[in-house]
């Protein structure tokens, strides 16, 4: 079942979002993830349109929307991965919002390859302060 985030939801969230950084973004450091943890949870978290996947009472994933179009955060559980929910989660969100972006890292192969499944297109590579490339993409008119 997909719902509206709740502020009680927070610490199983951002616990889904570093744990998740870390394999997914195994090229960038892990103390590079544990110092972004507090600027997620404190500022981009509450401005963010945020649904959790919930599953046996449990939150497995989640996905963050900014500004009404642009995935700022899809992440799912390393434990529960390769189980359908983030695709379920993107299925979502593509119901709301018919035109979307996103960033995602040109070494996460496997998340571009997602997105592409999905009918994400890239529209441009640019760099970022981490000195990782990433592919804008976007879904939509």
């Amino acid at each position: 079942m997909i719902r509206q985030f709740r502020s009680s939801d927070t610490d199983v969230v951002m616990k889904i979002w570093l744990d998740a950084s870390i394999v997914a973004h195994d090229f960038i450091s892990p103390s590079y993830w544990q110092e972004q943890f507090s600027v997620v949870r404190d500022q981009y978290l509450p401005i963010s349109e945020t649904y959790v996947f919930v599953e046996d009472d449990l939150i497995r994933g989640f996905v963050s929307i900014l500004d009404r179009n642009i995935i700022g955060a899809l992440f799912v559980a390393p434990n529960f991965q390769r189980q359908s929910i983030g695709s379920a989660l993107i299925r979502y969100v593509q119901e709301i919002a018919k035109d979307l972006t996103l960033c995602v890292y040109v070494e996460n192969s496997a998340a571009k390859i997602f997105y592409e499944k999905f009918g994400f297109v890239i529209m441009l590579r640019r760099s970022t302060e981490t000195g990782h490339d990433e592919y804008m993409m976007r879904f939509g008119e």
